[in-house]
């Protein structure tokens, strides 16, 4: 755990008789793993663009933001790592006669995938922009395909965006800091409306990294 100082936040800010009475422990902070997400929904055959992070949700399944926009202060966040998972459920679907588009999970993923281009903006400059194929989930799922029998063919449809390990992310070749009080957004375009098996999908975006906040 690092402990850096807090930058004067008495001399500066508040005044310096009240030091004494700081709830903060020794005016410093303390650094820990920690991740931010946010959940949007893509309305099938309408969606192009989702924006993340704009506001806080109601309950923590959707997302962790405490303040629209922005960390609360006076916490900060250094972000190593965008991860992108797709909430998706096994889709019960009739495997297709003849050949083509394989509807269901599997595509819905691969055709969020292979347009969507996510970008990530700190105060008013894009300081990422990536394809959505880049930001494997590191998470989620795991399963087989089945079949059941009977006068039609079902088959358990089930993916996810790369394979369930915390280790298969998208590292950033460098990390990106986000100040107290720095708004921040991360939009996702997609280049067309895609048209998805079963209708409407849910999408989390989510920023792995280490959280710095003061020591109580």
């Amino acid at each position: 755990m690092s402990r850096p100082n807090l930058p004067g936040i008495f001399t500066d800010s508040y005044p310096k008789e009240y030091e004494a009475y700081n709830t903060q422990y020794g005016g410093q902070i303390e650094s820990i793993g920690w991740k931010w997400w946010d959940t949007q929904t893509y309305v099938s055959g309408t969606t192009t663009a989702l924006t993340n992070f704009f506001n806080v949700r109601a309950t923590p399944d959707l997302s962790n933001m405490e303040v629209a926009f922005q960390l609360a202060a006076p916490k900060a966040f250094l972000i190593r790592a965008i991860r992108f998972f797709v909430k998706t459920r096994p889709l019960a679907v009739t495997p297709p006669i003849v050949s083509g588009a394989a509807l269901g999970v599997i595509d819905n993923i691969a055709q969020l995938i292979n347009t969507g281009v996510m970008s990530l903006v700190i105060g008013n400059k894009t300081y990422a922009l990536e394809p959505l194929w880049c930001l494997t989930a590191g998470g989620g799922a795991y399963g087989m395909l089945g079949f059941s029998s009977g006068a039609v063919a079902n088959m358990v449809d089930y993916a996810q965006n790369g394979i369930p390990d915390p280790r298969a992310v998208n590292t950033l070749s460098k990390p990106l800091f986000i100040g107290p009080q720095i708004n921040f957004n991360a939009r996702i375009d997609w280049a067309a409306a895609l048209t998805l098996q079963g209708g409407n999908v849910t999408l989390s975006l989510l920023l792995d990294g280490d959280l710095l906040r003061p020591v109580q």
